[in-house]
């Protein structure tokens, strides 16, 4: 079983269906209504991933179906200005969606995962947070922690069989990228080798590969086409 977070975001709502093509899928989203699709191996479900209460709620409503349970962090929330700008509670709600609700999500599924002595955690983090533009400073900070979380995680759960791994998203043809300006887009393709951009089964290929291979534990794999 598949749990992906963020399923109604620019990449999550594409990447939620791809995933469908080789297991069962669990949508959660907070606020904003997926477009649904009919299909007998995905569910949509509405969750508060701040609220620890709702997390414990979601796991033992689904307690019977959660079995090799793969995670994959995909919400996120990006806000920019210059760090003397930056308001405190701007930070603090980013911060709450891109950590704290991979962390309590993360938490709560740790429990069935060392049940089933299996689990895949995937974090997905974003090489521009590695770059440290100015105006980034609370979404690279927050971006950059994955990658401590889950180098701790794959270390205190791979006797149970649990890896943890980033992936790290260069520019892609859905998600943040689709509100950037012509003139920025235009930057960014023109770095990339391939004058390409990504696609949504670039990622859905690394996660099954993830799944699939229990050795790779604590890596970031970056997906950015050479930039």
């Amino acid at each position: 079983m598949i749990v992906l977070t963020g399923a109604s975001g620019g990449i999550g709502s594409v990447l939620v269906r791809k995933l469908t093509e080789f297991d069962e899928v669990i949508g959660l989203y907070n606020k904003t209504y997926p477009q649904k699709e009919v299909k007998s191996n995905l569910i949509y479900e509405q969750l508060d991933l701040m609220d620890e209460n709702k997390v414990a709620w979601f796991i033992k409503k689904y307690e019977d179906q959660l079995s090799k349970i793969t995670v994959v962090h995909c919400a996120a929330i990006k806000k920019d200005n210059l760090s003397a700008s930056f308001k405190v509670e701007d930070w603090d709600n980013l911060f709450g969606v891109n950590l704290r609700g991979n962390f309590i999500l993360t938490k709560h599924l740790l429990v069935k995962m060392i049940r089933d002595n299996w689990g895949r955690i995937i974090h997905f983090s974003s090489k521009g947070s590695e770059e440290g533009a100015p105006g980034t400073i609370a979404y690279s900070a927050s971006k950059t922690a994955l990658f401590g979380m889950s180098r701790v995680l794959c270390k205190e759960y791979a006797k149970f069989n649990i890896t943890s791994n980033v992936i790290s998203l260069g520019a892609f043809d859905t998600g943040l990228f689709s509100k950037l300006s012509q003139k920025y887009k235009n930057e960014i393709v023109s770095k990339i080798p391939s004058n390409k951009l990504g696609k949504i089964s670039d990622i859905a290929n690394a996660i099954k590969f993830i799944i699939d291979s229990e050795y790779v534990n604590g890596s970031i794999i970056t997906i950015d086409g050479g930039t």
